[in-house]
């Protein structure tokens, strides 16, 4: 796929893999929109690298979900969609009976996972419209091997591999040009 020219949305964008892969899709030539709940991280991203669009979002509302949508679609659409938005919000999560203990478990899966649902059904008809076009997920090497520590993270993860492989099935049934990419990042293991 070429790169230069296309349009990109990355969620998450604003530090760690989504801010790297902005710089990297800049490199190559292609419009960059990244998308945060942080408005500080937005800035610091965009005074990093000018070239950015920052628009701050949270993919786990509703609202925000389809304002996005709309400011992209003002901005001229886009061709890639990079799902990179992330949390994990404590470490140890079993066997804790507290209410926070839920909290925090379902919005680790409505952020990880059933936002990227939301923003691929906003965004799907579009893509499908460009002539190359692609989504991007980011799992997790959790997704093969959970976490004590992080079970409901490693649950969301492994709820958007299985997702991502099978809307990549369902998308070549359909004889879509639609590219379905899944994104694993090695673990960084710290001495």
């Amino acid at each position: 796929m070429q790169l230069k020219g296309k349009t990109v949305l990355i969620t998450g964008g604003a530090s760690g893999i989504g801010l790297e892969a902005a710089k990297q899709f800049l490199d190559n030539g292609a419009n960059v929109i990244i998308t945060g709940r942080n408005q500080v991280k937005l800035d610091a991203a965009k005074k990093l690298y000018p070239g950015l669009t920052a628009i701050q979002s949270d993919v786990s509302d509703k609202d925000d979900a389809l304002k996005l949508f709309n400011q992209v679609k003002d901005l001229g659409g886009i061709d890639i969609l990079y799902n990179n938005a992330g949390v994990l919000t404590s470490g140890i999560n079993l066997g804790i009976t507290s209410d926070q203990h839920f909290e925090d478990a379902a919005y680790e899966m409505n952020v990880n996972y059933l936002g990227v649902i939301r923003l691929n059904n906003i965004f799907l008809d579009m893509l499908k419209a460009r002539k190359e076009s692609a989504i991007i997920n980011t799992t997790s090497i959790l997704s093969y091997v959970p976490s004590l520590l992080e079970a409901t993270y490693s649950a969301s993860k492994v709820a958007l591999r299985f997702y991502t492989e099978a809307l990549r099935k369902h998308l070549q049934i359909l004889n879509s040009d639609l590219k379905i990419f899944e994104l694993l990042p090695p673990l960084l293991l710290q001495k």
